[in-house]
């Protein structure tokens, strides 16, 4: 047998391929407080399949993590704020890591659990696990964590807009104050020609009163359509200009 195949059976023996770095879940070992050795594995025994069955996520074996806990050195040393505590996500290579203390307070076991994504928020929370239920910690830690633990797809940066509706907007601005303009000077260019002694109308004889009010009326439609259009280019142009604000990184 080869030295792959057997490294392949290996890691098959051990329960799953290899995680990537973008749904690898590292759960670390329990802390507890005022509660056994015993009771504090079997609740992140419970914890650990509850991670599993979870959406997107991988979960590194416990053994895997206790490697990269002793070659971590002071890498996990106590942080004080939640850019600290992603960075020592990164730092194990993990998408999401899970801190979990085991509580055995009033007679009663709890678990408080911290997710901290590398690339996002970090969430908490709580559920409490009856000692008499079989199964019933690994339901309660599955149902506190659904409610906390977004599908890693949706926590990656969200891509920016293509911005096409910026250049939309800014082409069809450009084109009405281009249309506009040229409706304002169609419009100049009439009154220029029918102010100079009536224009042409003043070779059609006594047709002269409706030529001149049929021009001038030409006129003042053109001056209404290029002040229409330049309106409604300076609209297009803010709202392009707003677009693409509102779309920059």
């Amino acid at each position: 047998m080869s030295v792959s195949a057997a490294s392949l059976l290996l890691l098959l023996a051990r329960g799953a391929l290899p995680c990537d770095a973008d749904t690898r879940v590292v759960l670390m070992p329990f802390e507890r407080v005022a509660l056994s050795s015993a009771d504090t594995r079997a609740l992140e025994d419970a914890t650990r399949r509850a991670v599993s069955a979870l959406p997107d996520a991988c979960l590194e074996s416990r053994e895997d993590t206790a490697e990269r806990l002793r070659g971590s050195g002071t890498s996990l040393s106590a942080c004080g704020n939640t850019e600290c505590r992603n960075a020592q996500a990164a730092s194990l290579g993990a998408r999401r890591l899970v801190r979990g203390v085991a509580l055995g307070v009033g007679g009663r076991r709890s678990v408080s659990l911290t997710v901290t994504d590398a690339r996002g928020p970090e969430t908490r929370a709580h559920f409490e696990a009856p000692a008499t239920t079989p199964g019933e910690a690994e339901a309660r830690a599955r149902q506190a964590l659904q409610q906390v633990w977004a599908p890693l797809g949706t926590a990656k940066a969200a891509p920016r807009g293509s911005r096409l509706l910026p250049k939309v907007l800014l082409g069809a601005g450009g084109v009405a104050l281009a249309v506009g303009v040229g409706f304002g000077l169609a419009a100049r260019g009439t009154e220029s020609r029918v102010s100079k002694n009536g224009g042409e109308c003043a070779e059609s004889g006594e047709g002269f009163t409706d030529c001149f009010a049929s021009r001038l009326q030409d006129g003042r439609r053109q001056a209404r359509t290029s002040n229409v259009l330049l309106g409604v280019s300076a609209l297009l142009g803010v709202s392009g200009a707003l677009s693409l604000v509102w779309e920059l990184p």
